[in-house]
């Protein structure tokens, strides 16, 4: 018997595929070739942007594309947030329990990740299936403030060459956490952090 042909997606249902409404069972079937027709209904802007739409497209490409090897992660559409992590902020979790929720760990699947950008994404709690990641050289975490974290954690990242952290309040940690990375790490730049400890003169270790 000849093998079952694969029905054909036009680009009107390849856009409702995408659609925050799609029904996740049927979003997660469609091959690499359903993904570029997806990608093909929106103008290159829009594929630079987090969006609900470019959430369920994420959610095929972690099957189709597993080799991906960088990865932007900013903030959903209205009414539309990231699952609450380990020990979130009540307050904040309560407020928009309302949202629609996206589970943000599906993130963890991409295993030969390079570069993790995480701006102004709407987190709340600790997420450690996001820091194991042995290939990634370049880690950027910006406008995050209820996205709790700790500079031990970075042990996660052998590979890490540069490091970008700013505006991101929850973070905690000692700056000498870092000697664990000398072997890798080449630049970093972390703006406030009130609730980091010790001083660069922690990191004489990266001079031996």
């Amino acid at each position: 018997m000849p093998p079952k042909k694969k029905t054909k997606l036009t680009r009107p249902q390849a856009a409702a595929a995408a659609d925050e409404e799609a029904d996740p069972a049927v979003v997660e079937q469609l091959d690499d070739n359903v993904i570029a027709i997806i990608f093909g209904c929106f103008p290159p802007e829009d594929t630079m942007r987090m969006r609900v739409v470019k959430y369920n497209a994420m959610r095929v490409v972690t099957t189709a594309l597993p080799n991906l090897q960088q990865i932007t992660i900013c903030r959903l559409g209205n009414g539309h947030k990231y699952s609450d992590g380990e020990d979130p902020d009540e307050e904040m979790a309560t407020a928009f329990a309302h949202f629609t929720t996206h589970d943000i760990n599906i993130i963890s699947n991409f295993r030969k990740l390079h570069r993790l950008n995480i701006d102004g994404a709407f987190m709340n709690g600790r997420y450690p299936a996001l820091f194991n990641f042995p290939l990634l050289e370049k880690l950027r975490i910006s406008l995050c403030c209820n996205f709790k974290w700790e500079l031990e954690m970075l042990s996660g990242f052998p590979s890490l060459r540069e490091l970008d952290v700013e505006c991101n309040r929850s973070l905690r940690g000692n700056i000498g956490s870092l000697n664990v990375l000398k072997n890798s790490l080449e630049k970093v730049k972390i703006i406030d952090y009130n609730n980091v400890e010790g001083n660069f003169m922690d990191l004489l270790t990266f001079l031996n």
